[in-house]
């Protein structure tokens, strides 16, 4: 069987590699390739992607502005996409399957569908549409992703969503057949990502993510606020400079440790305690995950995305958005280390159980062949 995994818009290995998630990606379909999968990826970079192919064990490249101007400006690159799939017509007919990683880019794949005739996968990581009602984005931005959501989910012969309220969002909203929908969680390696007997800090937190709104971060700093506790954040965005000013404001040791490849996090998460995310919402947070696979005990707000992995007072703590509430849970797990272990270790065996690696490529394998039957 022979996959083209259409990359979201306007992202590079080089984009993957320069955020530290190269190998957390590439990981899914190395191990495809094993099953007998020939996996090609086509990416919005140039030659200089070229530089990651001994990462990809085999995997393919099709770098579209190796062979394609790239346009400076944002309005002519969209519209030039529109054209991807006839330039490179000829490697994609040779391919059995269509696979989007997200929605933003779907359409090229859809364009592509049309084009070779060739059955499409949808995988959506987490719903733009939903994302932007949720923070309240334009009206335009909202109509522009809606549009693009209904052509992909339409078109598409099957939709790969990670948690049933997201599902139940896409059927409702798009009047999408749940019988074309399978709900998987997103994976994680769980040999990697495991407990280790690595010294905790005992009065350190731990968040790993972007620096962006919907993280909610200015909630963590405050609750925070003369507790003594101090907070290792782990990402980069557009907030950072916010940040920095408001713990000082707030009077917090924060450390900003900037992007980490996702190689280095399995030693972050084993020497933190605690590992807190507050966001406003979320799709499957992977770094959730992760630190869960490690063994932290979790605290995360009670909204969609989050609630739907933390069990509460079982596999981590829920709270409410707000500064009391949260500090109430960050205070009340520093100082009960029994509670910790108990957490940490409930939070281990629900991630083997529910988002192994391995159990991922069975069900991938499982939908291909359901789309390829030959």
């Amino acid at each position: 069987m022979r996959l083209t995994l259409f990359f979201t818009y306007d992202v590079s290995l080089t984009t993957w590699a320069e955020t530290g998630l190269l190998q957390r990606e590439i990981r899914l379909y190395q191990e495809l390739q094993k099953q007998g999968v020939f996996v090609q990826f086509l990416t919005y970079g140039d030659q200089s992607d070229r530089q990651w192919e001994p990462e990809l064990r085999g995997i393919q490249l099709i770098p579209v502005y190796e062979h394609l101007p790239r346009p400076h400006s944002k309005i002519l690159r969209l519209l030039q996409s529109f054209v991807i799939p006839w330039v490179f017509r000829k490697k994609l007919r040779q391919s059995d399957l269509f696979k989007t990683n997200q929605i933003w880019g779907s359409w090229v794949a859809v364009l592509a569908k049309w084009l070779c005739w060739k059955p499409l996968l949808v995988r959506c990581g987490y719903e733009a549409y939903r994302n932007a009602l949720q923070a309240n984005d334009s009206f335009l931005r909202k109509l522009f992703l809606r549009s693009i959501s209904f052509l992909s989910y339409w078109q598409a012969n099957h939709i790969w969503l990670n948690t049933p309220e997201i599902a139940e969002f896409v059927s409702k909203e798009f009047y999408v057949s749940s019988s074309r929908i399978t709900v998987f969680p997103n994976w994680v390696e769980i040999d990697r990502f495991r407990p280790s007997g690595l010294q905790k800090l005992t009065n350190r937190l731990l968040f790993v993510g972007r620096l962006s709104k919907e993280k909610h971060l200015p909630l963590l700093f405050e609750a925070l606020a003369n507790t003594g506790i101090g907070l290792d954040l782990v990402g980069a965005g557009e907030l950072h400079d916010e940040l920095v000013q408001a713990a000082q404001t707030f009077g917090i040791d924060v450390r900003f440790l900037g992007r980490l490849p996702n190689d280095q996090l399995p030693a972050m998460y084993q020497t933190h305690p605690v590992y807190v995310i507050c966001s406003r919402y979320e799709g499957n947070p992977k770094t959730l995950l992760e630190a869960m696979a490690c063994g932290c005990a979790v605290i995360g707000t009670n909204v969609p995305g989050i609630r739907e992995v933390i069990q509460h007072e079982k596999s981590g703590l829920l709270v409410g958005e707000s500064v009391d509430s949260l500090r109430s849970a960050i205070l009340r797990l520093m100082d009960d280390e029994g509670l910790r272990i108990r957490l940490g270790e409930e939070s281990r065996r629900q991630i083997i159980e529910e988002n192994s690696l391995e159990a991922a490529i069975q069900q991938e394998l499982k939908v291909y062949q359901e789309l390829c039957p030959s």
